[in-house]
């Protein structure tokens, strides 16, 4: 039985409206891929998660002010410029890699 899984921040993110939506257009796409034959056994749930009660990059989330203010976006700032530095020196190992195997 495929199982689709929607999280949210309860009471911030969706409408009732909009949780229904995503219900039968997540099940849709689930069965253009995978065939009406998995429509009667695709399950698609919606679940909230209290305010509090999750956190991103094992720092605990107060609340929504504090996911648009100025200490989450230096988080974020951070792990992107992580990323960044990442990628640069995997491409440095790849022409590295390259220039090796041409020598």
């Amino acid at each position: 039985m495929p199982i689709i899984s929607i999280k949210f921040i309860q009471d911030v993110v969706a409408t009732p409206e909009q949780k229904k939506e995503l219900v039968i257009k997540m099940t849709d796409t689930f069965v253009s891929v995978l065939g009406d034959v998995v429509r009667p056994f695709t399950y698609c749930l919606v679940e909230e998660v209290p305010v509090g009660q999750w956190g991103i990059a094992g720092v605990p989330m107060p609340d929504l002010p504090y996911l648009i203010g100025p200490e989450h976006a230096k988080v974020i700032e951070t792990s992107n410029q992580m990323m960044r530095d990442a990628i640069a020196q995997m491409a440095e190992q790849g022409g590295d890699a390259a220039e090796a195997s041409a020598a």
